[in-house]
Formats: structure tokens, sequence, C-alpha cells
């Protein structure tokens, strides 16, 4: 059971996030925001970092760019 515990907090503390958001403006130019968190309280400060750069990206007149598949 130590074991487990022991696995689980490992995973928990050493994960990381990646997280990535392209936009473009109207004039086609692109801009990304890319975001990397390692542990549990880099991955939370990840999205939050994430959510500030497209909130200011989106007040300078970008929008999320349509992905085509």
């Amino acid at each position: 059971m130590r074991i487990l515990l022991f696995v689980c907090l490992v995973v928990i503390l050493v994960g990381c996030v990646t997280q990535r958001t392209i936009l473009v403006n109207d004039r086609g130019e692109e801009l990304t925001c890319d975001v990397k968190g390692w542990g549990f309280i880099g991955s939370l400060a990840s999205y939050n970092k994430q959510d500030e750069c497209v909130a200011e990206a989106v007040k300078r007149g970008y929008r999320l760019k349509q992905q085509t598949n």
C-alpha cells in the first residue's frame, strides 16, 4: 500500500503540462501562446498563464485560428 501511495505522489509532483494555442489577426499574422508547467503547482499555474496570454492576444485583435484537417 505504501508503494502505491508513493508512486501516486511521485506522479502528481513530477508530471508536466504543455499547452499551445495559435491565434491569428486580420492581417494573417499568427501568435502562439505556448506554456509549460512541471509538477502539481506548475501545471495549475500554466493554465492561468495560458488564459492570460490568450486574453492579452484577444485584446490586441487576435482570434483563435481555425484548425483544418
